[in-house]
């Protein structure tokens, strides 16, 4: 990065003052000559960052307004079935997956309990470290019976989106989840993994996915904060 042209460093700086919220969704950032002196670059310099900016949909520039940020933010809608790597790609992201490991355990008592399947059990497990374009967004595990996915071990970096692998290649389909959201502070590995800052706010799901009411599989889902929102609906007056 030290060798990378003047506009990359300044785009990046920027990115990442949007992405802390030092300029908020919905404002504007300051004007050209006003960069210009804090970053003490060139005006080509910052048109060329903002330029980037503008095309991976951060911003917005508007004539004669200035330059609008932009919700940058992937938004998981749980009021239908998705994913996170659905979520991002609808909003625009090229996901793909950095690491992923495959291995076969045996399920614990909670795992099991909540598969509804014998103590013990062979569990697939799956994990990896997805990237939204390039870089890293979630880190997820996944726990479904082993006997539903034979040799799923086999196919190790070779998917991106694991339902719709499930239904392609098992036929295992989903048609509904429940969620338990929560949020906790990075630790300083998970802060590594995701080339973020420890105590960094990452959100939380524990998912259960079913079928016909029926088990399919567990997902533990840890995602930066600042890069992710859940949207959900609720209709009726809780008594």
């Amino acid at each position: 990065m030290k060798n990378a042209p003047a506009y990359i460093k300044i785009y990046n700086r920027l990115k990442n003052e949007i992405q802390k919220g030092t300029y908020p969704v919905g404002g504007f950032l300051p004007k050209e000559y006003e960069l210009e002196e804090i970053y003490q670059v060139s005006r080509t310099t910052i048109r060329n960052a903002v330029k980037i900016l503008a095309k991976e949909g951060m911003v917005e520039v508007r004539q004669g307004r200035g330059t609008r940020v932009l919700d940058h933010k992937a938004i998981q809608n749980y009021n239908k079935v998705t994913s996170v790597t659905e979520a991002l790609r609808k909003k625009g992201y090229e996901v793909t997956t950095g690491d992923m490991l495959i291995d076969v355990i045996e399920a614990d008592k909670q795992t099991a309990n909540e598969l509804e399947i014998p103590e013990g059990t062979r569990v697939a497990r799956i994990q990896r470290l997805q990237l939204a374009d390039g870089e890293p967004v979630t880190l997820m595990e996944n726990y479904i019976e082993y006997k539903r996915v034979p040799k799923i071990e086999e196919f190790q970096n070779e998917f991106v989106a694991l339902y719709q692998f499930l239904e392609e290649k098992y036929g295992l389909q989903i048609d509904g989840t429940r969620d338990r959201i929560s949020a906790k502070t990075a630790t300083f590995m998970e802060a590594q993994v995701l080339k973020t800052e420890p105590k960094d706010a990452l959100l939380v799901v524990h998912r259960i996915t079913y079928y016909q009411d029926k088990p399919v599989s567990i997902d533990h889902v840890r995602i930066i904060g600042r890069k992710y929102e859940i949207e959900i609906s609720g209709k009726g007056r809780s008594k």
